[in-house]
């Protein structure tokens, strides 16, 4: 598609209006315009600006046309209550606002406003505030907080962007409180229980909410979780599918709402939600700004302020734009369009422009943080216009204190986006659908465009006119399928919804439809009016609908459902849709209390036909039993015999092993210690005994076991893999005789192998004399062995200080001691172990002076084939390149490649300068004393996923946690440059910038 020239177009536009706007006289603003390149079929307008507006982030039109603006002067820092509720009013009636009037001020940082009843409603932090005239001068004379403990963080972070769903509650967007180093003295709230102040007997959420999205219903005091999180920014399709946006990860879905997550309480799963942009996280845009204004942190050329995400559904853009979402790239200065498509449980998001972007301008200053369908089906633009974006916490000092922050603060802009034929714009005069009968609201529910559905939907509920129903329940019989989701939902909330309803609409045409009908069946099915055999069979057939989605959201309603046939109709979905992971996890979510008959027969199904996938359903579904109970779950998986069952024997094993790694150890009965060992001796699959290791590993066990017999089938299998296995798990039994093998194996083996299996079978209760024996003839060992030596020391915690002095002495060479292992050393939670290590490891902690040593390696030219090297020896355990070569630990250094090489080697020898969002450290200590450091990359009620250095991650109970902490320094601490020669610099940022 091409682009097209705005100049002729301004003039065109100019000349069909009968009056002149101060627009029009503004060269400044038709600069603005004339900086713009669009997609070809596009014209773009101002609508509204300084001095009407100045700061927005957020804007509303409501049911009579009043056009209300959210301003924000007070970001980044200022929390002095500056913020605004303004609203635009047409005084001379040619469709455009001349006048502004402050409907209510002291607001602190306002992020998102909708209309509620006679008022709106704000999202200003702590608080989601009501505002209303009741004595109609034009100003708020009620302000009061409808939902409160929320966090004030970086506003980057708060909650925001509240939104009427097509289910009748209130969604706000939210993505939990950041650690702020820089400005904790200005942003340390961390929020409290989210509740309705003043109505002690409503529920409650925990602090913050988890850092989660909530939604509510204020008249009746609802409030719930959800189980995804979004930044600045949400929406939803017709259907409700619900997308999200958070800066570099600019799409994604909740592919799993909480209400089918916590059906079962004991399913730990990393997230509810998929990233699903097919062009990655960080994807590469196209602006076109001159003399661009990027601070030290930006990430140039990529994604890195996605926000604003908006589903298009104005009818007006043509059949091309039906499944589209846009989002604002603030820091460049562009908005950009994705087709979203459906793919499987989930959805695929493809560029609609290859090489281009929806919209995008010359001046550094546009700045697009909101969209908004308005009832004309035009998208209007919320040009936040500030010199500066960036949040200070990552910005240099320098900028920060050169007053720079507030640079148009007393400007902003809103744009118009019609089809290059134009759309009328007389809404501001001629809507008034307030005075619309309940006969025209529900009529509306057919509307083309989604404004006018949603308007006429909130009417509706909050005039709670049951004489609705008679004509909902006609919508839900013709042929508008749109229309048919909020007739649904009302008569739902009214209840007026009838089982006829129902059955009708699970054989709708549109396979969203059959989805909501699915959720609402699981909501009414415990009520006796509803369970006919006529809806149970419509139910049931929809068990084998042609759409994966609805098979899907079939399995998690399933949760809900109490007939009989339900458990063998969820194995066949499961048997079919397996590969689709989501599909495992809804299965086991819906199976709360008969979680062994699906284990049962998934054995039955596609026990003999190992993937991946199926592992990992396998592992999650253990683990889920074993967290309930698991009372005999070990047997029931050893009692398959056959080699072929090992692939998903090992991988339920290793679900039990993860889900009590961090609990308080169980004791095998002895039937179970008996079955893993004889299953041990017999299996030829190495997986299979591994896992088996790691189930003795973490539980306890009796002195009863017999031992002995693993010595046998050592002397009767001479298989080299067996015997390590074997020493493996005979040490891991604490058998005592095992030792002596282990340390003749270390000392005075000959075979490699079998010397560094010896070492990573080593118990953690070695002696004094023991310890110094391996010490002494470190230096004979082979590279493997001496690695695994110094792994053995530094992962058993009563061996770490051991490690330090081995080096301090010189016995270990410093060299020896991998970059990663240092990171760990210095940043272990033991102060005195972290104090020690640095000192020993002489850590240079004047970094402007080790910054000045390294900052000619930018003028030098590097060797990239030399950098992946070094890359792969010293960053690729935290980081990677493009999403490969590496572990997905710290931030993609991909999203560097546009940056200057002094910015690069200023994060790379002083991280502590800047700590990417969302990736602060923690410290946890687990009941049982165990110490974990990683990164908190999801959270829920009741446990939460950390990823640990290396890159694996750990769902713990939250029960089992004992303390955590954040840390005040990165995850990757100073002294890189022990590794790393001002050449080796060199060929390391010419990997990183493709050079």
């Amino acid at each position: 598609m091409k682009y097209f020239s705005l100049f002729i177009l301004i003039i065109l536009a100019s000349c069909e209006k009968p009056n002149a706007t101060y627009f029009d006289q503004s060269p400044e603003l038709q600069k603005a315009l004339a900086d713009f390149e669009i997609m070809d079929g596009f014209n773009i307008e101002i609508v509204a600006a300084e001095p009407l507006i100045s700061d927005p982030v957020a804007m509303e039109i409501d049911e009579n046309g009043d056009w209300w603006v959210a301003e924000m002067p007070g970001y980044p820092l200022d929390l002095t209550k500056t913020g605004k509720i303004k609203k635009l009013i047409d005084t001379d009636g040619d469709g455009l606002p001349d006048k502004s009037e402050v409907f209510a001020d002291s607001l602190t940082l306002p992020m998102g406003l909708m209309k509620w009843e006679d008022g709106l409603l704000v999202a200003d932090a702590p608080d989601v505030t009501f505002l209303a005239d009741k004595d109609n001068d034009g100003k708020a004379d009620v302000k009061k907080a409808m939902l409160t403990g929320f966090s004030l963080s970086n506003p980057q972070h708060n909650m925001n962007t509240p939104k009427f769903g097509i289910d009748n509650w209130i969604y706000v967007a939210h993505s939990g409180a950041i650690n702020s180093f820089a400005y904790e003295h200005v942003f340390s709230d961390k929020g409290s229980e989210i509740r309705f102040p003043n109505e002690p007997n409503s529920p409650k959420l925990a602090r913050n909410a988890d850092g989660r999205n909530v939604r509510f219903k204020p008249k009746s005091l609802e409030l719930e979780t959800l189980s995804g999180e979004s930044q600045y920014g949400h929406t939803t399709d017709e259907w409700g599918h619900r997308f999200y946006t958070d800066n570099a990860n600019h799409l994604f879905h909740e592919v799993m709402d909480a209400r089918y997550v916590n059906a079962n309480p004991n399913l730990a799963i990393e997230e509810a939600m998929e990233k699903f942009s097919d062009h990655g996280n960080a994807a590469k845009v196209f602006p076109i700004t001159q003399n661009p204004n990027h601070q030290l942190l930006t990430d140039v050329g990529q994604i890195t302020s996605s926000c604003g995400i908006t589903w298009y559904d104005g009818g007006a853009f043509g059949s091309n734009f039906e499944n589209t979402t846009l989002v604002g790239e603030p820091v460049h200065n562009l908005v950009h369009i994705d087709h979203i498509e459906t793919d499987g449980a989930t959805f695929s998001g493809k560029r609609v422009l290859e090489n281009k972007e929806f919209l995008a301008s010359k001046d550094p200053w546009f700045r697009p943080v909101f969209f908004y369908v308005g009832p004309d089906g035009a998208l209007y633009v919320v040009d936040y216009y500030r010199q500066i974006v960036e949040h200070p916490e990552w910005m240099s000092d320098e900028v920060n204190e050169s007053g720079a922050l507030y640079e148009g603060t007393k400007k902003g802009r809103i744009y118009r986006i019609t089809p290059k034929d134009g759309l009328k714009m007389d809404w501001m005069s001629a809507l008034n659908l307030g005075e619309n009968s309940t006969e025209e609201l529900t009529k509306l529910l057919s509307h083309k465009n989604g404004w006018y559905r949603r308007t006429a939907q909130r009417l509706l509920f909050q005039r709670g006119d049951h004489t609705a129903a008679t004509f909902l329940h006609k919508i839900i019989n013709e042929e508008n399928e749109k229309a048919k989701i909020p007739a649904l939902w009302l008569l739902h909330d009214w209840q007026e919804l009838t089982s006829d309803d129902l059955e009708s609409a699970l054989a709708a045409k549109e396979s969203g439809v059959r989805e909501n009908a699915l959720q609402l069946a699981d909501r009414v099915w415990s009520n006796p009016d509803f369970q006919t055999e006529e809806l149970k069979a419509a139910i049931l057939k929809t068990a084998n609908d042609p759409s994966e989605r609805v098979r899907f959201q079939w399995l998690c309603s399933s949760a809900f459902f109490d007939f009989p046939e339900v458990k063998e109709l969820k194995s066949t979905i499961l048997k079919n849709d397996v590969e689709d992971k989501w599909v495992g996890i809804a299965a086991i979510a819906s199976s709360a209390g008969s979680e062994e008959i699906l284990f049962q027969n998934a054995v039955r199904d596609f026990g003999t036909k190992p993937s991946s996938n199926k592992s990992e359903f396998f592992a999650h579904l253990a683990a889920t039993i074993s967290k309930k109970d698991g009372a005999n779950l070990i047997t029931k998986i050893l009692d398959a015999k056959g080699d072929n069952n090992s692939w998903w024997q090992a991988a339920m094993l290793s679900g039990i092993s993860s889900m009590q790694a961090y609990s308080s150890p169980k004791t095998l009965k002895n039937l179970e210690q008996e079955l893993l060992l004889s299953t041990f001796l017999a299996s030829q699959n190495q997986e299979l005994r591994k896992s088996i290791i790691r189930t003795f590993d973490v539980s306890k066990v009796s002195n009863t076991l017999n031992t002995a017999s693993i010595y046998v089938k050592m002397k009767e299998n001479s298989n080299i893999d067996f015997q390590i296995d074997g020493m493996s798990l005979l040490s891991t039994l604490g058998e005592p005789k095992i030792k002596a093998k282990i340390l003749e194996n270390i000392l005075t083996g000959e075979n490699e192998k079998l010397q560094l299996a010896s070492i990573k079978a080593l118990s953690n209760t070695l002696s004094s004399p023991e310890l110094a024996s391996i010490n002494k003839k470190y230096a004979d060992l082979t590279s493997s062995s001496k690695k695994a030596w110094i792994a053995y020391l530094l992962n058993n915690e009563n061996k770490v200080s051991e490690l330090i002095k081995q080096v301090e002495l010189g016995n270990i060479a410093k060299a020896d001691i991998e970059w990663p292992q240092i990171v760990e050393l210095m940043n272990y939670y033991d102060t005195n172990i972290r104090d020690y290590a640095r000192e020993v490891f002489a850590i240079n902690e004047d970094r402007k002076a080790v910054l000045q040593n390294y900052l000619p390696a930018a003028d030098m030219k590097g060797n990239a084939e030399n950098g992946k090297k070094l890359f792969t020896q010293n960053c690729a355990i935290c980081h990677q390149i493009d999403g490969k070569d590496g572990t997905a630990f710290g931030p993609d250094l991909a999203t560097l490649k546009s940056r200057n090489k002094h910015s690069i080697i200023t994060e790379i020898i002083n991280p502590n300068n800047s700590i990417a969002d969302k990736y602060g450290q923690w410290n946890i200590e687990t009941n049982d004393g165990n110490h974990l450091t990683g990164i908190i990359v999801s959270e829920s009620e009741n446990s939460l996923s950390l990823k640990t250095l290396g890159g694996q991650t750990e769902n713990i109970a939250k029960a089992s946690i004992k303390s955590r902490q954040i840390a005040k320094q990165s995850a990757m601490p100073n002294g890189l440059e022990g590794a790393i020669s001002q050449e080796g610099m060199s060929d390391i940022l010419a990997l990183i910038k493709g050079e």
